[in-house]
């Protein structure tokens, strides 16, 4: 699911793409839930005398709903990734992943923030779907304003899910390689191939 990746006072989390058929299934669970990120994290101390109930600032009335799937993958990962942050003088974080690990970079990040608020954070993503609706991400571009979502050409998952279905894409989008094929329908489920990613990155670095 994730690898953490550290040195001394740094911490990399790195969450994997869609690759399985239980994968899919969690992209496509795109029911909104209201989730409590604390769970049993939110009766203890964290980030000095502070008790953080995210996604809520007063009470459970903020409106930020977030993809029910997504919600379940991350939390299945989320107790080891606070219990490192927890054991280990780590002040900087970065996450990032392509595609569904797009959308777990994106919940870890605002999650750490919220409860580890001396951390340094940024988040890198891939080709990532959108996780939740509009008060979601309000908050989030607020917390995690060094984010950034690189979306290859006509790659189709950032798309998803539709506008209609209550969800909106965070802020500071990079837009790299075509955005027009003669081959519509094809070359959007091509563009989201992690190794189009690399290769069109590749030729802008050089």
């Amino acid at each position: 699911m994730c690898a953490l990746l550290s040195d001394p006072s740094s911490l990399t989390i790195v969450f994997r793409g869609s690759e399985s058929d239980v994968d899919w299934e969690t992209d496509f669970d795109s029911k909104q839930e209201r989730f409590e990120f604390d769970q049993e994290v939110i009766r203890q101390q964290i980030a000095g005398e502070r008790k953080q109930v995210y996604p809520y600032e007063n009470g459970k009335d903020s409106g930020a709903l977030m993809h029910c799937g997504f919600v379940k993958a991350y939390l299945s990962v989320r107790d080891q990734i606070h219990d490192y942050v927890k054991t280990h003088e780590i002040m900087a974080v970065t996450t990032t992943g392509h595609s569904l690990g797009g959308a777990l970079a994106t919940l870890c990040a605002v999650d750490l923030q919220y409860n580890f608020s001396y951390l340094a954070i940024e988040s890198y993503t891939f080709g990532a779907p959108k996780v939740g609706n509009d008060k979601f991400c309000e908050s989030f571009n607020r917390r995690v304003p060094n984010s950034y979502r690189v979306v290859h050409g006509m790659d189709l998952v950032p798309e998803l899910p539709r506008w209609w279905q209550n969800y909106r894409s965070v802020d500071q989008e990079f837009r790299i390689g075509s955005r027009w094929s003669w081959r519509f329908i094809s070359q959007r489920f091509k563009d989201h191939a992690i190794g189009a990613y690399i290769e069109i990155l590749k030729t802008l670095m050089k």
